[in-house]
């Protein structure tokens, strides 16, 4: 290695780690304040919306379309919505909604489940992770994803053991994750890898056996999980949505993209529906205490039936409102008769409420028409702001740029290191006691550098002055006549000037002959 190029590298080394260093730094403090923001009191914290960008108050439309519905049990019948952008909560039958924001960053609700035993206790399946609240979704402060075991963030169904609380599986494209300790580590049950999981049910017969629907049909485990084989794949493909009922032998009933299929012996033999209206199935509701009473969502309708799909009824759930039925497609159902027959249609086009057994129906605007948030209220939790910058969404899609680029320098910080360090070796090795003295390695380096530089120069300023002798040659040729003794004078300076340079050029390479040995 030269002098010059070991100092171009060293340069090169030092910049290279300041960047990566400040990377670095930035994702380390936020890492720990992510760890501790409860002991700091951080999750109070709110930041003004003016010191953020605009992209998280933008709602790119007014509408939410629904992907989950949730009604608590007990006598208080609280009505949760997930949408694709935000969760809603009534406390009185739909009068009145709020938006639940608090800690919960992803607000692309895919699904909501809730234990029977308690209340209080909601979980949200997002786009990002699965959230968990302990106080009816006003605080979200427990998010599951990769750290905790849950590798595939993108959740798309969830399902909780009815005996044990704390027991959730969760439908997700990388496969089929469970927990028994209410989400704080997951493990891999169903590995989806190339066959992702939308779908996830526990029978009601033997919670130990769990449905999963891939693209490759269902899977069965009757060990909770532990073994899995694939069944009915020559009858049922394609599945959206599943429902097991507690009889003897249990009865089962699959929505496909084809249509209605019905088994009234554990999946032995199958049935399909032959109503025309009913082809994809994205949605349907058995009631439990009376198993002919159906409810099924295909495409824009909703259609019931009171014994066990030989006679179907639509439901007009847009009557009475400004859509018209055939605009949107429903997305989910749910009706809960005790103590008032509610029912909920979640479409694409927002959410259709009635609280009459279906007979009357209202349109329900979750979320104000100007497409962005009042000013007054744009606020961000600071925990959620921190967790944006840790995980890059605050920087958007050049984040993913800067880690590859911060990763490639420590491979050249690395290896530049190790160039620096084997240079610094040879200069002392090669270092001869001459003097009674020894020079440092560094200011070995320094001094050949300096006579790199001055050799450098030296040559630099030969070449102007051969460039200027050149153009005095001409001068001479046209005014000899003239001018002959200031051109003489001239001519004498530059001849003594390149003396000089000779002798400096001489001297400088005895000096860098002197500096390397």
């Amino acid at each position: 290695m030269s002098v010059r190029l070991f100092k171009n590298t060293r340069i090169f080394h030092k910049w290279i780690g300041l960047v990566c260093a400040v990377f670095f730094i930035l994702l380390s403090v936020s890492g720990f304040i992510l760890m501790h923001y409860e002991e700091f009191g951080l999750n109070k914290i709110e930041v003004s919306g003016k010191y953020l960008p605009d992209k998280y108050f933008q709602v790119a439309t007014a509408k939410r379309p629904v992907q989950s519905l949730l009604v608590t049990e007990g006598n208080r019948k609280t009505i949760y919505v997930g949408t694709s952008h935000g969760l809603y909560r009534s406390d009185d039958t739909g009068k009145n909604w709020t938006e639940l924001k608090q800690g919960l960053f992803n607000q692309d609700i895919r699904v909501l489940a809730q234990p029977a035993e308690e209340s209080r206790t909601v979980y949200a399946g997002t786009g990002g992770g699965i959230f968990k609240s302990e106080d009816g979704g006003d605080h979200w402060p427990e998010w599951f994803d990769a750290s905790s075991g849950l590798e595939s963030g993108e959740v798309n169904d969830l399902a909780i053991h009815p005996e044990n609380p704390d027991t959730l599986y969760a439908a997700t494209q990388g496969g089929l994750f469970f927990t028994e300790d209410g989400g704080e580590s997951w493990e891999l049950s169903f590995d989806g890898e190339q066959n992702p999981v939308t779908l996830v049910r526990l029978s009601a017969v033997n919670p130990q056996t769990v449905y999963l629907a891939t693209k490759n049909g269902v899977h069965r485990s009757k060990n909770g999980g532990q073994n899995w084989q694939r069944v009915w794949s020559d009858q049922i493909s394609e599945v959206l949505s599943l429902v097991s009922l507690n009889t003897e032998p249990e009865f089962i009933y699959i929505g496909t993209k084809s249509g209605l299929f019905k088994s009234f012996n554990q999946g032995r033999n199958w049935i399909k529906d032959r109503h025309k209206e009913i082809t994809a199935v994205v949605c349907l509701i058995a009631n439990p205490n009376d198993i002919a009473d159906l409810l099924v969502a295909a495409d824009d309708k909703v259609l019931a039936s009171k014994d066990g799909g030989d006679n179907w009824r639509e439901i007009s759930y847009s009557a009475g409102s400004e859509n018209s039925q055939g605009m949107a497609h429903v997305t989910r159902i749910l009706r809960v008769k005790s103590p008032s027959p509610l029912q909920l249609v979640g479409t694409t086009e927002g959410l259709f409420l009635s609280s009459d057994g279906a007979n009357s129906w209202t349109k329900i605007e979750l979320a104000n028409g100007n497409g962005q948030a009042v000013l007054e209220e744009r606020k961000m939790d600071l925990v959620k702001l921190v967790t944006e910058i840790h995980t890059g969404r605050f920087f958007g899609s050049y984040f993913m740029l800067l880690v590859d680029l911060a990763t490639l320098g420590l491979v050249v910080l690395v290896f530049t290191g190790i160039a620096v360090t084997v240079y610094r070796k040879k200069i002392k090795k090669s270092k001869k006691v001459q003097r009674d003295e020894d020079l440092e390695t560094d200011m070995l380096i320094d001094i050949r550098e300096t006579a790199d530089d001055l050799s450098s120069e030296s040559m630099e300023i030969h070449d102007m002055i051969e460039h200027i002798s050149n153009h005095l040659e001409k001068c001479k040729s046209i005014y000899l006549s003239k001018e002959k003794k200031e051109i003489a004078e001239i001519d004498r300076h530059i001849t003594t000037l390149d003396k000089k340079m000779h002798n400096l050029m001489q001297r400088i390479g005895e000096f860098d002959k002197y500096s390397r040995n």
